[in-house]
């Protein structure tokens, strides 16, 4: 199989492409095609998937496409201008990936399109949210169903990896002792380990899945229960909360990504009897930190 990525040199891009090469043949698209050089073997393109051009003759060729392109969602504070890039990076984008035609669009997506529901436990068929991520990830998805071909969209929880995303930005503040709940530390934190995550893209691409899939660990756990084994694991405290009203002071309305609380589970994925390398955090933060 031939297939397009988008969004190569960000986290996952940069640990699925790897497994896609030992089974299909890639070709990967960039803003910058210096980005490309840490991978061997690829074929690289230069554009932007945000608008039409030349790249879609190339994904054309290809018969599948495995959409991971977008801005960060806490990179900046939301201003109206950082807002339409959100949207600009992840909806435009989209439809012009579904525009190509391939056979199979593989594309990402978000739990955030379930809003803020307490202890709500939801699945794939649970009723969406209302409020900014909500209708970003309602149109992503949207978008996506453009396509003719076979859609798959991917509601990534929060992505686990040595080497960036979280992880990255959480293990400072428990190394300098300043790590804790944030908020009332009782809503829930959707997780995966980022080896289920290119799992779960490869099986997307190469069974016969189709619709939305919730890509969270089985095991739930809230913000308070995370930190406490984050800090076990990095043997660490984790008594320093951090209250609500100072996250938002420090990084505005994005803070709700973190206090949100959803208790997203992978139904579907266990439907199709999908074997979790790191079923619980526990092993994935072992997994992760001892590496």
């Amino acid at each position: 199989m031939r297939v397009f990525v988008t969004g190569a040199s960000g986290l996952v891009g940069r640990r699925v492409i790897p497994e896609l090469q030992t089974r299909h043949e890639v070709v990967a698209i960039s803003r910058n095609k210096d980005r490309l050089h840490c991978f061997n073997n690829v074929q690289s393109v230069e554009g932007d998937v945000t608008k039409r051009g030349q790249w879609q003759d190339v994904a054309s060729s290809c018969d599948a496409i495995v959409h991971l392109a977008g801005a960060g969602i806490m990179d900046k504070r939301w201003s109206t201008s950082y807002k339409a890039e959100l949207r600009r990076s992840r909806i435009d984008s989209t439809r012009n990936c579904a525009e190509v035609g391939a056979g199979v669009l593989v594309s990402a997506s978000a739990t955030g399109i379930y809003g803020d529901r307490g202890e709500e436990v939801l699945a794939e068929t649970s009723s969406v949210g209302d409020d900014f991520l909500s209708r970003l990830a309602i149109e992503w998805e949207a978008s996506a169903h453009e396509s003719e071909g076979r859609v798959v969209t991917l509601r990534f929880g929060m992505i686990l990896d040595k080497d960036g995303g979280a992880m990255k930005k959480m293990k400072l503040p428990f190394q300098c002792g300043l790590g804790g709940p944030i908020g009332s530390g009782k809503q829930y934190w959707p997780w995966i380990h980022s080896e289920d995550v290119c799992n779960i893209v490869l099986c997307s691409l190469e069974e016969q899945w189709t619709g939305a899939f919730n890509v969270v660990a089985p095991e739930q756990v809230n913000c308070s229960e995370f930190v406490t084994t984050l800090g076990k694991v990095l043997r660490r405290p984790a008594i320093a909360p951090m209250p609500k009203v100072a996250l938002r002071l420090l990084i505005g309305e994005a803070s709700g990504v973190l206090t949100a609380s959803q208790r997203v589970i992978p139904k579907r994925l266990e439907e199709q009897h999908f074997q979790f390398q790191f079923p619980d955090l526990n092993s994935a933060l072992n997994n992760l930190i001892m590496s």
